[in-house]
């Protein structure tokens, strides 16, 4: 893939998650439910929705650092180490800021 290419995977699944928080956020705070079984249900829902969310701004996050290493030329090189990240990585993984070995350090 070229880098307009990336950089427009990498827009479009930032849209995709933006969009997506916005509906789980939307959906935090909706409640309705006066019946108490109902509403421990609405919170163990809230709870994954919270997890989602969570997980979704983690992505955000790594999607812009992505983005700004296009921007400065760095983009698939290891954050870490400084080798390549691999191609196979960043087409699974296109915001992948670590080679599979450093990423296997944790």
């Amino acid at each position: 893939m070229d880098e307009t290419e990336i950089r427009t995977l990498l827009e479009e699944r930032l849209h995709e998650l933006s969009e997506r928080l916005e509906e789980i956020d939307e959906d935090l705070h909706e409640h309705e439910e006066d019946d108490f079984g109902d509403r421990a249900i609405e919170t163990a829902g809230d709870e994954v929705l919270e997890g989602l969310g969570s997980a979704g701004q983690r992505e955000i996050q790594q999607i812009r650092a992505a983005l700004v290493r296009l921007d400065k030329g760095t983009y698939g090189t290891c954050t870490r180490c400084g080798q390549p990240v691999g191609e196979r990585r960043l087409q699974a993984i296109p915001h992948a800021a670590l080679c599979i070995t450093c990423a296997g350090q944790g």
